[in-house]
Formats: structure tokens, sequence, C-alpha cells
């Protein structure tokens, strides 16, 4: 998936790729937002013959990713080679206070109701639906829904699986919702404000991912981290001084950092193990333009400045390094998604490389080697 997602080095070898199930994506839908939206990021879907699904949303200028199948909904991050692992988002903890309180986010009732409406999108028919939204605190909110029923694809779980996430645990009423969801938005703005499906194509697309494990891990991060701030409240009660209660404020705005401030993965040496080369580089698809200024210039399509070799494996190892460096300048940014200590094995496994060839080349490819590293930016 070089082109599908921001992608950094492969963890598979760690994490156990025996473990881990491949998906293979048939289509990719991509979604567009229309009216006082329209200028926000498309959303973007990929779904496999068997209804899984790898959507992207981004939430506040930050990208985010989302697997769902029949287990559920679950926020992931992307590593390299088309591994996903499962990931908590700090949108998650917002007032969380409030959640741990009520021990629970609380459910809510999704009502379904098909309308005897119609509509073509993109020369797909679809049949207009009534999604309506009860939690006590919202009376009745509508949304409505374009479908196309006789689709194989059926991506409204991905819909009620991402409201799980941030709404609390759902209750269908009278759903049937089945078939591939071509538009959607309010009811009173249904043709003003709503977000389309813009293109449907062909994909060949897959990713790794153990969803099963996934979820598990995180709800024993949420469990562990549920327990920290009830501690924090029993300590900032308690508390005598302000001492505790600035780092008590501190633990607030930001949940995860409490619960991992110390925490580290045990370093384990496999630098030196063999990869990809033609890996996929996090800066081969950035989500946002803004990011580039963060980088040094020859990042910027640095593959056309590759110098020819004599030596054929040279030029790869060299795209490797190069790419590998730029993709540690994107952890500058709080949202990237480069795998940080998989990144720097890769540069050390290049370094050494290319100080082991330095001798065995010829004359004309070691000038080319120097000038080429001398004159980067």
């Amino acid at each position: 998936m070089k082109k599908l997602l921001l992608i950094c080095l492969t963890a598979s070898f760690i994490f156990g790729a025996a473990q881990e199930k491949k998906i293979s994506f048939a289509k990719e839908l991509n979604y567009q937002f229309v009216g006082k939206e329209a200028s926000r990021p498309a959303l973007k879907m990929y779904a496999s013959n068997s209804n899984e699904f790898l959507t992207k949303l981004d939430i506040r200028e930050t990208p985010m990713y989302y697997y769902t199948d029949g287990l559920g909904t679950t926020v992931v991050s992307l590593a390299l080679n088309n591994h996903l692992d499962g990931y908590l988002n700090s949108w998650m903890f917002y007032g969380m206070g409030d959640f741990y309180e009520k021990d629970d986010k609380q459910p809510f009732t999704l009502e379904t109701q098909k309308l005897d409406t119609k509509e073509t999108i993109l020369g797909i028919p679809c049949s207009h639906f009534l999604l309506s939204l009860k939690d006590g605190e919202r009376k009745d909110e509508k949304v409505k829904l374009c479908i196309d029923d006789k689709s194989p694809v059926s991506n409204f779980s991905v819909l009620n699986g991402i409201l799980n996430q941030y709404m609390g645990k759902s209750k269908l009423k009278d759903s049937g919702l089945k078939g591939m969801i071509l538009k959607g938005g309010p009811e009173k703005d249904y043709d003003k404000e709503y977000i389309v499906l813009a293109s449907l194509k062909d994909t060949k697309d897959f990713v790794y991912f153990d969803h099963k494990k996934a979820m598990t891990d995180q709800q024993k991060k949420m469990d562990s981290i549920m327990l920290s701030y009830k501690k924090m409240e029993e300590e900032y009660a308690s508390a005598d001084s302000a001492a505790v209660a600035v780092d008590s404020v501190a633990a607030v705005a930001d949940p995860y950092a409490y619960d991992n401030y110390y925490a580290i993965p045990d370093y384990v040496s496999e630098y030196k193990k063999a990869q990809d080369e033609d890996g996929s580089l996090a800066i081969t698809n950035i989500p946002n333009e803004n990011l580039w200024k963060g980088l040094p210039k020859h990042c910027k399509n640095f593959e056309k400045d590759l110098p020819e070799f004599k030596n054929k494996d040279l030029k790869k190892h060299l795209k490797n390094y190069v790419g590998q460096m730029c993709d540690m300048y994107l952890t500058q940014s709080g949202s990237h998604n480069v795998g940080i200590k998989l990144t720097l094995d890769e540069i050390r496994r290049e370094v050494l490389y290319l100080n082991e060839v330095h001798d065995q080349l010829d004359e004309s490819d070691q000038k080319k080697l120097k000038n080429y590293l001398k004159n980067l930016d």
C-alpha cells in the first residue's frame, strides 16, 4: 500500500506475522464533503470482499484510521509493509473524567426507517433511510442516508463502529441496513450539507492485522488508564500541597502520558536483519503539505536526484537511507505515524552497508556517492 497511507518500517518480524491475517481489499471508496465542510479532507475507505474495512478520517486536521470487521471497530496506526497496529488516540480520552465517573460511556439508540424515496449517485441507484440517534441528551437527531442495498459492500458497520468509539455502545432498532452508503447528511440540510461517494474503483491493496489481539491490548490499556485516573483523583482529594494538584492537572491534560511517562519497550537488536529497500516511506504520502516545511528540500522527489552507479545494489540502499532520514524529520509533527525505533534501525543498517561497501566501489561510484551526500541540504 505504498500510495495508500502514511507507512513507516515494518514491525512484522517483531510482532510475529504468523499471528496476523492478511486482509486483501477489493474496492477503494472515496467520499467528499459538500457544503460548509467542503474544505475538509476527503474520507477514504478500503473494503474487502468479506466486508472488512480500513477507513481514514480526519478529526481536527489529524488523520485517524479505523479497522472494522465482524469483531467491531478499532482505532489503528500504520506501520511498514502494510502492518496495522492497535492504537489509542487522544480523542478517546476527551472527557475521560466524566466517563469513569459513569463507569462507562452511556449507550445510545439508533433507530432506522426506510423511506419511499430514491436517488442516483455515480450512476448507482440508492434508497433513502432515516437514522435517529437517541441517548437522553440527544432527544432526536436525524441523519438521512442513501444506501445501495443491493451492493455486496455493506459499510454501515463502519459508521456504527466509529460512533461507538466516541459515543458509547449503540443499540440498533429495526436496522436492516445492508449495502453501501453513497450519501449521508443531516435530515434538514440533506441537500446542502452532506458527504457523498465521489469515486469507486478496484484495488489490490492489503494489510496484515491481528484484530482480536489489538482489541484485547487496547482494552487492557484503557483499563489501566481508568485505574490511573481513579488513583489520581484520590491523591488529589487527600493532597495538602499544591504540587500534587499541579501533577494531577497535568495528568488530566495528557492521560496517556500519566500511564506511560516512563514506559519504553525493551531494546531488541535487529537492525542488521535484511529488509526490503523498496519498502514504503511515510514521505511518499504526506497528508498535509505544510509538513514539507519541516523537511530538508532534498526530501521532496528525492528519488529523481539519486545518481546512477555501476554497483547495482548501491542505489537502492542509498534510496532507503535518504528516505528513512527524511521520515525522521516527520517525527517533529505530533500527528506523525513514523515507527521511530524501526526507522532508526533501518538508518543504522544502511550506514553500516555504505561503510562496508565503500572500499569495494570503483573510483567513479565513490566520487558520485561522496558528492551526492556532501551536497544534500
